[in-house]
């Protein structure tokens, strides 16, 4: 939901800061590693209990993480091989936030919460599988699911920043699973219609 909102908005919005990243010569790819790199950071912090500033890195890497594609579409210098990189990094980013999370949570005795964000690890895996199989299928699931990785970000920033950590946890876990299975809806609506059109 607030993907698609950025995207219309964005591009006005980050064209100054764009511009100095061309000519300061920065490549999305170079952007895209870097937010990686802060992601896990984000993680390590999260594990060792520095929850504040853990979000404050974060948030860091999901500015990043908005400007690499950005870069990408203003300097026509889109590539099958950045999109994967910028795929393959932000899962490794959200999974070392999610681990980080889990070891502060079972250091602290929270075992249930533990439990919370790997189920919601688990529905932004599933999720990005239903997308990735899907566009083999040819069907485009980017704006089915009402929780994308900029909201993942905001609830993960706003329950580090608050300490509300719990609620946050519980929301992804209910989101994340509920956005997988609006795809997995999605698609097995549009493959049904597509096959009733052909027979």
């Amino acid at each position: 939901m607030l993907s698609r909102l950025l995207r219309i908005w964005s591009p006005d919005l980050l064209r100054p800061i764009i511009r100095l990243l061309m000519r300061a010569r920065i490549t999305p790819n170079q952007l895209t590693l870097a937010g990686l790199v802060l992601a896990i950071f984000a993680g390590v912090l999260a594990a060792i209990g520095s929850l504040s500033l853990a979000a404050l890195v974060l948030l860091l890497s999901g500015f990043l993480d908005a400007l690499d594609g950005e870069l990408a579409r203003q300097s026509d210098s889109q590539t099958p091989f950045g999109a994967f990189l910028d795929s393959i990094s932000d899962h490794y980013g959200d999974f070392a936030v999610y681990l980080g999370i889990a070891w502060q949570m079972q250091r602290s005795g929270e075992h249930a919460t533990v439990l919370l964000t790997l189920v919601a690890m688990f529905g932004s895996l599933v999720g990005s599988q239903i997308r990735s199989r899907a566009g083999m299928m040819g069907l485009d699931t980017k704006d089915v699911g009402i929780f994308t990785r900029a909201e993942r970000i905001i609830v993960f920033v706003l329950g580090l920043l608050t300490g509300f950590l719990v609620p946050a946890i519980a929301l992804l876990a209910f989101a994340n699973n509920l956005s997988a299975l609006q795809r997995l809806r999605h698609i097995a609506f549009n493959a049904t219609k597509s096959a009733h059109a052909q027979s």
